[in-house]
């Protein structure tokens, strides 16, 4: 049945289509409950003088979709249908699309929320979400009022939600760029979502992990990665440490994290994977061939961050670059754009310690590649952004004032020249000698060498949980 009292508002907004950015084309209402598990109620008003379909994206999601009902009329449509989110969770049991942990489950907007098609362009969905005592809706959604917002995504490409008896914390972070000198303070938030199955003492552990990790990373980029960000931690069975990670940025930037149901801080700190997905946070989706480029990146200034932060050596960083770099030599004679699986990764990275001494060397020791990709980040092009690689390579060179980057791209990406690392590591003064890793301050590009793991500033340390 029509709610009349909501279309009628809903029309009376339509004047404002001359407002598109403040007017949402559909808004969602939604009631959690848990009475025999996890059951979404959901209600869904579109304007459109079109007609539309309200369909899952998720092909497994359907035999859990219940009464559905959709009507049109008045230029407004309505579907209406209850959502056995659960069952879809336990029965899929997949971190990259849906969790089920006791009374909680991690999940992409696109496993409970039907898509409307039948518009040209992407529409604007605002969600409010109504739960049950003690029941919890988490999302790396921007707020806009008292509604969850996706714009400029489809349901079917947006991120994590969280939903259930959750352990929940909102991390105060500083607000990307908000640590440069002279800027204004400004707060963001990381929203960590720990699903059930983990202990009192262990969820604590990872609180504390999670904060001081966007610690870390805002000492990096000078502010946080991202304005809002979800980040949903799964306990993950027969799995000893930190697991996989992923990221989806769509609509709102979200991280999803498993860990071992024996959550050991020492480990925690010992590892990469979170370090990794949360620079993913800060950096648009790399179209057409780009994975190398994200990728290299996360993969390049993960150990940075770490070492500046305190946790890792310098001497650690370049044995872990000359140990593993060579996985990516072969990306380079084949061209970037056609990396496959580690080289992605590993000649990513390469990439980017070139860029990095490009950079410092083209402004004299001013910039490196941290001031690109954190001013990338400041000019607009965020997580929830899609970009190419030369239109990030341009928006790294605005950002230090070089052309390093974009003539790094035109060199190994579209000439796909290659590469001699064993002449690189001479240049810069590296060398594993009887298993230490020896740095030669005489050789040609020290100078740079020397700025590349501490920065060009004083690193701040982030204590670990042991030392304070």
């Amino acid at each position: 049945m029509f709610r009349r009292t909501l279309i009628a508002a809903l029309l009376a907004t339509s004047p404002a289509l001359a407002q598109p950015v403040s007017v949402p084309d559909c808004t969602v209402e939604g009631v959690l409950s848990d009475g025999e598990g996890l059951k979404l109620e959901v209600t869904q008003h579109c304007r459109a003088s079109q007609p539309l379909s309200f369909q899952p994206t998720e092909d497994r999601a359907a035999q859990y979709v219940s009464d559905l009902k959709v009507e049109q009329r008045d230029g407004v449509a309505e579907a209406h249908y209850r959502f056995d989110l659960s069952g879809f969770a336990g029965a899929v049991d997949s971190t990259s699309v849906a969790v089920l942990r006791g009374n909680s489950v991690l999940a992409t907007l696109a496993s409970w929320l039907l898509e409307p098609r039948g518009y040209d362009r992407v529409p604007i969905i605002d969600i409010r979400m109504t739960t049950g005592p003690g029941l919890i809706f988490a999302t790396g959604l921007p707020k806009v009022g008292d509604a969850w917002r996706l714009s400029g995504t489809p349901v079917r490409f947006a991120g994590y939600t969280a939903l259930g008896r959750l352990a929940y914390r909102e991390l105060v972070v500083p607000a990307p760029g908000s640590l440069r000198p002279g800027q204004p303070k400004a707060d963001a938030v990381l929203r960590v979502a720990i699903l059930d199955g983990i202990s009192a003492g262990g969820r604590a552990d990872l609180f504390d992990w999670a904060e001081r990790t966007a610690e870390a990373e805002a000492n990096y980029w000078q502010g946080f990665t991202a304005k809002q960000a979800l980040l949903g931690i799964v306990r993950v069975a027969n799995k000893r440490g930190v697991g996989y990670g992923r990221t989806v940025s769509g609509g709102g930037v979200t991280v999803m994290i498993e860990v071992g149901v024996d959550v050991d801080r020492r480990r925690l700190f010992n590892d990469w994977v979170l370090t990794h997905e949360l620079i993913h946070t800060g950096m648009p989706y790399i179209r057409g061939r780009g994975t190398w480029l994200m990728e290299g990146a996360a993969t390049y200034v993960e150990p940075i961050i770490r070492a500046r932060a305190g946790w890792k050596s310098e001497e650690e960083v370049w044995r872990e670059w000359i140990d593993n770099m060579p996985q990516g030599v072969e990306a380079f004679s084949r061209g970037l754009a056609n990396a496959s699986g580690r080289q992605n990764y590993w000649g990513g990275a390469t990439f980017m310690l070139l860029a990095d001494i490009a950079i410092r060397r083209a402004s004299n020791g001013a910039k490196g590649l941290d001031d690109c990709l954190g001013g990338v980040l400041w000019s607009g092009l965020d997580g929830g952004q899609r970009a190419g690689v030369a239109d990030y390579a341009a928006a790294c060179d605005r950002a230090t004032g070089t052309a390093a980057m974009s003539t790094l791209v035109d060199r190994h990406f579209i000439k796909a020249e290659p590469i001699d690392l064993a002449a690189l590591w001479k240049e810069l003064g590296v060398s594993a000698v009887a298993g230490r890793i020896v740095l030669d301050d005489s050789a040609p590009a020290a100078q740079w060498r020397k700025m590349i793991v501490p920065g060009s500033h004083p690193p701040k340390r982030v204590k670990l949980p042991w030392e304070s």
